[in-house]
């Protein structure tokens, strides 16, 4: 799986994280420390370039070049005077550059008054797309008992070649490439979107949407999770059972192979469920058992550790299907 990082000649990436954070699976860019600026986290991520409309000009039979009235090209101008050019758009489309779409978002989440914190900020397809993911602070599960602790983060994606709007993504995904972004926007509970065109500068001003995002989000989650909680599910109760079959039918197991991977990871799963981070440490409940099932898809479905990591990244994967299914069932126990 690609990343999608620009990477300069000397092999490094447009891409900034900050340390708190932890590295990226990838273990590209420049790790910073703190609190950043949006000024100074788009020079470090080399997202600081301007992007302009250029004419686009074609030849007439009798040799005088002339511009096209309604079609432009979108191309990015670094600060060295070299244009790249990225695709050709209508006239209605409108340029909106790094700066203004990430500091739309920040001053939105409160980033000023120290509410939000950058987190990580890129170019991907050298220069085409844009993204950057602001740290809302942590939700904690059941503060007075098991006090558990989820991210909570806004992706904030957009491209200067027609293919992405501005994107306002609430999500607990944080983006660190390409695939994070489209991930953490597909499993976001709710998106604000605003096109390049003329009404775009409207959109933008209605981004109080996005705190509203944040806080519906974090209530809608808090709440599913805190239902989990409340389902009580003993060790080796059938409840357990009930769950695992329903991710893992042993219809599904029809030869000896398969029926031999199913026993083995049924196994492996009660195991994560009673260790002490789920059920010896959080209590013999749903969101333990919900907890181990999403514990197997990030990190033992495969042998390999990146491949793991970047298999819970893809789009729509079985990873997030799954884990959406065990919710529901451990809920279906009530």
């Amino acid at each position: 799986m690609a990343h999608e990082l620009e990477m300069n000649e000397e092999g490094e990436a447009s891409f900034v994280w900050r340390k708190e954070g932890g590295a990226p699976w990838h273990r590209l860019g420049k790790p910073v420390a703190g609190h950043q600026t949006a000024e100074s986290i788009l020079k470090m991520a080399n997202a600081d370039y301007e992007v302009e409309l250029l004419p686009v000009r074609y030849i007439t039979s009798s040799g005088d070049l002339l511009p096209m009235k309604d079609r432009f090209i979108t191309a990015r101008v670094d600060k060295d005077g070299e244009t790249i050019p990225f695709e050709v758009v209508k006239d209605r489309y409108r340029i909106v550059q790094n700066e203004i779409v990430l500091e739309k978002a920040l001053n939105v989440c409160g980033a000023s008054k120290g509410d939000a914190v950058m987190d990580t900020c890129g170019v991907l397809r050298d220069g085409r797309e844009f993204f950057a993911t602001i740290d809302l602070g942590t939700l904690i599960i059941d503060p007075s008992g098991i006090n558990d602790e989820i991210g909570r983060y806004l992706v904030v994606h957009t491209s200067h070649d027609g293919t992405t709007p501005i994107t306002y993504a609430n999500t607990d995904i944080r983006a660190v490439c390409k695939n994070t972004v489209r991930f953490g926007q597909n499993v976001a509970k709710a998106v604000m979107t605003a096109r390049h065109t003329a009404n775009f500068g409207k959109a933008l001003e209605e981004a109080n949407q996005v705190l509203q995002i944040s806080t519906d989000w974090a209530r809608s989650f808090k709440e599913t999770a805190e239902n989990l909680l409340s389902v009580t599910i003993p060790s080796g109760s059938k409840k357990i059972d009930t769950v695992l079959n329903g991710l893992w039918p042993e219809k599904d197991a029809d030869t000896d192979g398969k029926m031999a991977n199913r026993e083995k990871t049924l196994m492996l799963v009660r195991g994560l469920f009673v260790n002490k981070k789920n059920a010896a440490g959080y209590g013999y409940n749903g969101w333990s058992l919900f907890n181990a099932v999403g514990e197997y898809y990030d990190h033992h479905w495969f042998d390999d550790l990146d491949r793991n990591a970047k298999a819970a990244m893809q789009i729509g994967n079985k990873s997030y299907q799954m884990k959406t299914k065990a919710a529901d069932l451990i809920l279906d126990l009530v």
